[in-house]
């Protein structure tokens, strides 16, 4: 089972909630690959069972280094070429609770939806949920302009949990799916 994690960081604080969601996908079984939202290929994708999209969060919103990856990965929607796969989205956002996190995690679970993926929320039962939870995903809330940059360790955990739950998740579809998918 494979899992592709496509990142946009602008600052890191996103790239090391990747590296811990990868870590925790790894404890549940997967090979896990991470890749910047500018580097990812379209074969990455189709390689995946699984799909992770993070994103820093910018103006309010998604990085636009992801917005260009949404784009240039358009020929694969139009073909109906990733349904099928399971989906998961996390995000940083600076500031504290400001932000546009959750708009954030709408737009990176909006784009797997539109490529027919399952998505796979994250349950407020798993490690690190209070501290950097939210249902769409992970969220780690960060503040640099206080000298708290974050990720803080319980947001990675949130990370590391909801990569774990992934992997799981998308054990048990495969295990169930028909050999052609």
């Amino acid at each position: 089972m494979r899992i592709q994690i496509v990142v946009a960081s602008a600052t890191g604080r996103t790239q090391r909630m990747a590296e811990a969601f990868a870590e925790g996908a790894r404890q549940g079984g997967a090979e896990v690959a991470i890749a910047s939202a500018h580097e990812t290929t379209d074969a990455d994708l189709l390689a995946a069972d699984a799909i992770a999209l993070g994103s820093g969060v910018h103006m309010g919103g998604i990085a636009s280094e992801m917005r260009r990856f949404f784009e240039r990965t358009a020929p694969l929607w139009l073909e109906g070429r990733l349904q099928g796969r399971i989906g998961a989205a996390f995000a940083t956002a600076g500031e504290g609770g400001r932000g546009g996190g959750e708009l954030s995690l709408l737009a990176l679970l909006a784009y797997l939806a539109e490529n027919g993926l399952l998505l796979v929320p994250m349950n407020n039962r798993l490690p690190g949920f209070r501290a950097a939870g939210c249902h769409w995903g992970p969220l780690a809330r960060t503040n640099p302009g206080a000298n708290a940059p974050g990720p803080t360790d319980a947001q990675l955990e949130a990370a590391r949990s909801h990569g774990r739950h992934v992997a799981e998740c998308t054990a048990r579809w495969l295990a169930g799916a028909p050999s052609d998918s």
